[in-house]
Parts: structure tokens; C-alpha cells; sequence
């Protein structure tokens, strides 16, 4: 077939809108914290502080609902299990730097939790008997850093970490697993998560759209932290955290209660 010029003109355009539209899909949008967390100022024995962020999502729209019910049949789940945010959709990284006010070297610890459309979790929930029970992990962080007089220490939580807390997630909320035992497995290679008998593939497990970052110090140190999203479904609102009340998703998810020990 001989191409002639108007051919190889739409030809080359297609070529470069697939192109744009694949650069515009791996853009990230940054989503910076409403506020640093600022912790062990003088005068006060305040070590520990916490925010919480929700990602801003547009809501479903019915061409999206049509298409999870869709999905929803394939795996044999029902459509209301399936959550409209799942973990092929967002590739999530959360950036944090740590500065030291004080003028002596310090520790510090980041710990991340929080939750997707169903269940957030709080491992305070496993404690029973503060004797006898130890506190589970959180889903991301509580290691030690030791930061400088005067220093900053930077880091990430990256995609992968987040993917494997949002499996870990709903391990622990609705297949009932141990959160010691999620936290332990990585499941990068798993074939999905049994749900109520189901297996849900690893990419329909739902996203983690809320995150809970806690942020521990021994002296004055603040932390400053921003969330990084590559929007695969382009559902992630523009403006952020800045978008107008109605234009994104109220989330309301439950705190996971686990169930009571067998007598």
C-alpha cells in the first residue's frame, strides 16, 4: 500500500496524540500536606503530631460505575465490594523532609496509616489488655532516624511501599488477616486477595486514598511532607486539596474493629 502525504499526516498526528496522552497519564500531581507537623517546641511536652489527607478524587461518574460492575462480574464479586479507587489506578509516593530545630542531635519516627473507601486502620484497635497485647505495626514507617543539630534528613515512601500497605490494608480489614502476619508477607507476587471466598486480583484491591501521618520526635523538629500521584484514570481532581467541596469525593470509611477472640 502506497502511503500518500495526507495518510502519513493523520498517521504521524495519531502517533503524537497517543504519545502526549501516555506523557500526560505518568505527569505526577503533587498534593502538599495542609500543614507541616511541628513537634517538641520549648516550653511544651508535646513529642507526637498527626494530619490526616484525603486524596482528592473526583466523584464516580456513570460511565465509571458501569465499568466496575463490569469488572465487578468478571472477578464474581459483587459491585458494591469493588471499590471505585483500586490500586491499578494511582501509583502513589509520599516525599518527606525532617528538620531539626534543636541544637542537639535527636531521633525521630514516621509512622503512615490510614485507610481506602471501606476501612481505615488503627492498630491501637488490636490492643485488648495493655498488659498482655502488643500493639500491631503500622502499615508504613516507625523506624528510628537519627537527625543532626541543626540537620535535615530527606526521604520517600514509594509507589511500591504504598501498593503493598494497600494490600496489606485490606488483608487486614476484610480477609481478616493478623496485621503481624500482612505486615510480614510481601505480596508483590500474589495472585489477588481472598475476599469473602473471592479472589480479588492484586490491581482491584482498593487504593489507600487516605493516608494518617504520624510524626514522633525526641526534641523540637518539624516535618514537612507532600504526596506524589500519577493519575492512571485521570479521576484525580486538578486543584487538589484546593478543588470545591462538591467537585470531589466525600470519603467515609469505617474504623476496622477487629473481631472479638474466641472464648
Amino acid at each position: 500500500m502506497r502511503l500518500t502525504y495526507r495518510t502519513c499526516r493523520s498517521v504521524t498526528f495519531a502517533l503524537v496524540s497517543a504519545t502526549a496522552l501516555v506523557a500526560c497519564l505518568e505527569d505526577p500531581q503533587y498534593i502538599p500536606g495542609p500543614s507541616s507537623i511541628e513537634v517538641g517546641i520549648e516550653g511544651t511536652d508535646v513529642f507526637t503530631g498527626s494530619v490526616v489527607v484525603d486524596l482528592p478524587v473526583r466523584p464516580e461518574t456513570m460511565e465509571d460505575a458501569e465499568e466496575r460492575v463490569a469488572r465487578a462480574m468478571e472477578i464474581g464479586i459483587g459491585a458494591d465490594q469493588l471499590a471505585y479507587v483500586r490500586n491499578g489506578d494511582f501509583d502513589v509516593s509520599i516525599e518527606w523532609t525532617i528538620k531539626n530545630l534543636a541544637g542537639s542531635e535527636g531521633e525521630a519516627r514516621i509512622k503512615v496509616n490510614g485507610g481506602n473507601q471501606f476501612f481505615y486502620y488503627v492498630p491501637t484497635e488490636f490492643v485488648i489488655d495493655p498488659e498482655e497485647d502488643e500493639e500491631p505495626p503500622p502499615l508504613m514507617g516507625d523506624i528510628p532516624l537519627r537527625i543532626p543539630e541543626n540537620g535535615t534528613r530527606n526521604g520517600v515512601f514509594r509507589e511500591d511501599q504504598i501498593r503493598e500497605a494497600a494490600v496489606d490494608l485490606e488483608q487486614i480489614t476484610r480477609a481478616m488477616v493478623n496485621p503481624f502476619a500482612a505486615m510480614l508477607t510481601i505480596n508483590e507476587d500474589d495472585p489477588g486477595v481472598a475476599v469473602g471466598g473471592i479472589l480479588v486480583p492484586l490491581d482491584d484491591v482498593p487504593e489507600m486514598i487516605r493516608f494518617e501521618i504520624v510524626f514522633e520526635a525526641d526534641r523540637h523538629m518539624v516535618l514537612e511532607y507532600g504526596i506524589r500521584v500519577r493519575d492512571r484514570r485521570n479521576i484525580l481532581h486538578d486543584h487538589g486539596l484546593a478543588a470545591p467541596a462538591g467537585e470531589i469525593v466525600t470519603w467515609a470509611p469505617a474504623m476496622f474493629v477487629p473481631p472479638p477472640p474466641p472464648p
